[in-house]
This record gives C-alpha cells, structure tokens and sequence, in this order.
C-alpha cells in the first residue's frame, strides 16, 4: 500500500507537477486522453456492429425457412414426417425475368405457394415485423386480406426494391418470361405470361426484397411447370432452430437435398465477420499506437530525472524497488485510462442496447443504431490491455537499473 501511494506521489511530483517540464506533462496527458478516446471507441464500434449483425441475424431466421428441401413427388410425405412438428409448407421456385409495359426488363426469381402457405409465410412476416403489436399498415388498400396474401389468378406480389427499380405500382401488368426462351428461334412461340401486382412487399431482407416475385402456385404460372430452373420441395421453420443440422444430415442420409438457414446465408454471415474483424482489427492497432506514448513518457522521465533518481538510491531505495517504483506509474497512468475507457464504452453501449437511437429514414434495412454488449468480449481485451500496459511501463523502467548514483552524483551538471 505504501508502495503503491509512493508512486502516485511521484507521478504528481514528476510528471503531473509544473515543476516536471511542460512537454513530458503535455504528453502524459495526450497519452491519457488517446488510450480514452481509444478503447471507448473500440468498445463502442464493436458493439454497435454486434447489435446490428444480431437484428439481421433475427430478420433472416424470422421469414427465411430454417430449412429448405428439394425432392421428387414421390419423396414428399417422407420428407414432411422428417422434418416433424414447425411450419412446412411447400413451394415451387425458379428464375425468370421481367417485362414492365414500357420495356424495362429485368431478373427476378418465382417463388409460388398455395392459399395455406401464402398464410404461413406473412405470419412469418408479420412475426419479423411485429406488426401483430402495431397497426402500421392499416392504410393499405388491400387490408382485409393482407394476413393470406391472397393471390388470385394472373396476380403476383413483388418485392420492394424490385418494384422500385422498374418503376412499378400496385395493379400494374408485367409480363413474366422464362430465361430459356431467349434461346428459341424465331421460329418457336415463346412461352411468357402477363401478371398484374396485387401487392408491394417489404420484408427488410435486399436478397427479397430485390428479386421476389411470388404468386399462387395453384392459380397462376401454371404453364412454367416445367421450367429448367424449376425447384420444388419445403419450407420449413422448425420448432427448433437447432434440429436443422441433424435433419439435414438424415435427409442426405437418403439422398435428399436440403439447405440450411445458414447455409443460405453464409457470403452474407462471412462479410460480416470480415468487416467486423477488419474493422477491431485497424481500431486495436490505433489503440495500441496511442498506449504506447506511454513508453515516450517513461523514457522523457527517465532520461530528465536521472539525478533525483540517483538521490532516491543514495538515501536508501533498492535497484528492485526502484524499478517497481517507475513501473507502478506507467501502470498507474495507463490502467486510469484503461479503465476509464472502458467504462465510457460499456456505458453508451448499453445505453444504445436498451435504447436504440434511430438516426436513420425508414428506407434503409435497419434505420436503428442498436448494441450487443459481450462482457467475456470486454474481459479479454481487458485482460490484453493490462498485460500491454506492464509491458510498456516494466520495460522503460529497466533503465533505472543502469544508474549508477556514486557516479552519477559526481558529474557536474
């Protein structure tokens, strides 16, 4: 304890003092403000995109299938036993591209329900939405059927920013093409159908979003039945998330195709990992950078107060207890601002965690400013911080080994 009130009364003495030199006082506490700056913006950034990463995470499970089977007729009720208890619905899907009347074209991917599964998967949208809680589209001109979607024939619902790109509204006609037909002769009547949009959708999801097209597999398109890009199968949202993996693994058991929630969204999960690494990676590097000042201030004192250092000595401080001495207050200074740092960091964080700040308009995916607080996250890089400051403090604070006070004290000034 003495040891420990010793060394800030040096620090005060030393560094902070008037007295100590204007540049290393300067510089102790540029050092101070940067490790600050430092480790609350790295707190804060990496929480902020833990937040977000999560929000899409729950937007993708939410309306995404946590699996989704691709199989023949034949297979069909021994898939659905498999799969078990959850929401299984089943689907057909292929590509096609898009004619608006005014000929702007576009690709866009089919994917067709019956009544039933049109139902299951607004529920899903409505649970993605929370739009059970709120009467946010009470307004829509299409209110008493919004919860089924209720497609009839030669009618579509596309998605957002699909529709947005091509210029398209509520009760336009488009016309619906399969790619193969771009490879008929002139001679061959090329297949296409003309829709009309009962329905906008906005599902907050840019895969979606940009490229649906759904429609009433019972009612409509039926002539692209036998599409190359045909794929048929289930939907399925599982009771448990969990159960995808062991039941995707039965199913290649017997040869079945399926695909993962995850597996779907991998690119996507992978460029966000990335993009969080990079980013903590540059935001530790200039952490690290503004810590090691810290190593500046140790050696300015060193080489300006050899001399009282010496005196310390002669009047009976030991080699080891001085070296401790000068270490304690690079630790002092550092683990201050350390600590300090992540506090502010920890603090805004949750603050942001409980109470998302909405900065953006609602045309952006995720118009929120949301935090995930990881607390082993924060005692790891505690942990990496305190070692790199002992280091930087013991490590400067060797030199006072090499002062020799009988000598020192000898030279003329």
């Amino acid at each position: 304890m003495k040891s420990e009130l010793l060394s800030l009364l040096f620090i005060q003495k030393l560094i902070l003092s008037p007295r100590s030199g204007a540049l290393i006082r300067r510089i102790t506490i540029l050092s101070f403000i940067a490790i600050v700056i430092s480790l609350t913006s790295f707190f804060i950034v990496l929480f902020v995109m833990n937040g977000m990463n999560l929000n899409i995470k729950k937007r993708i499970m939410a309306l995404e299938p946590h699996l989704t089977t691709f199989q023949k007729p034949a297979d069909d009720q021994m898939v659905k036993e498999m799969l078990g208890e959850g929401d299984i619905i089943y689907f057909q899907n292929f590509d096609l591209i898009l004619r608006t009347i005014d000929g702007q074209f576009r690709g866009a991917q089919a994917t067709g329900y019956d009544e039933d599964g049109l139902k299951t998967w607004m529920t899903h949208l409505h649970k993605m939405k929370g739009l059970q809680e709120s009467n946010k589209f009470q307004s829509s001109a299409y209110d008493d059927d919004f919860n089924t979607l209720n497609l009839q024939a030669n009618e579509v619902a596309l998605g957002a920013d699909l529709a947005r790109s091509l210029g398209l509204l509520e009760g336009d006609e488009i016309t619906l093409i399969p790619p193969e037909t771009l490879l008929l002769s002139s001679l061959e009547t090329p297949l296409f159908q003309k829709v009309t949009v009962r329905r906008i959708i906005t599902t907050d999801l840019y895969d979606l979003d940009s490229k649906l097209v759904m429609f009433n597999l019972n009612k409509t398109l039926l002539s692209f039945s036998k599409t190359l890009s045909l794929k048929r199968g289930y939907h399925a949202w599982l009771s448990s998330v969990g159960r995808a993996d062991s039941i995707k693994k039965d199913l290649a058991a017997k040869n079945i195709l399926s695909e993962t929630w995850q597996e779907k969204n991998s690119d996507l999960f992978f460029a966000l990992l990335m993009e969080k690494t990079m980013i903590g990676v540059f935001l530790g590097l200039a952490g690290l950078i503004a810590s090691s000042s810290i190593l500046t201030v140790l050696a300015l004192l060193l080489s300006q107060k050899k001399r009282d250092i010496a005196i310390i000595k002669t009047l009976g401080l030991s080699q080891e207890k001085t070296l401790w001495l000068f270490t304690k207050m690079g630790l002092w200074i550092s683990c201050s601002a350390i600590v300090l740092g992540t506090v502010i960091g920890l603090s805004v964080s949750y603050y942001l965690q409980y109470n998302p700040v909405h900065l953006l308009p609602n045309i952006y995916y995720d118009s929120s400013l949301p935090a995930l607080v990881d607390l082993s996250f924060v005692f790891g890089v505690l942990l990496i911080s305190l070692l790199l400051a002992f280091l930087g403090s013991y490590l400067p604070a060797r030199a006072t080994l090499r002062i020799q006070p009988a000598i020192l004290l000898r030279q003329k000034n």
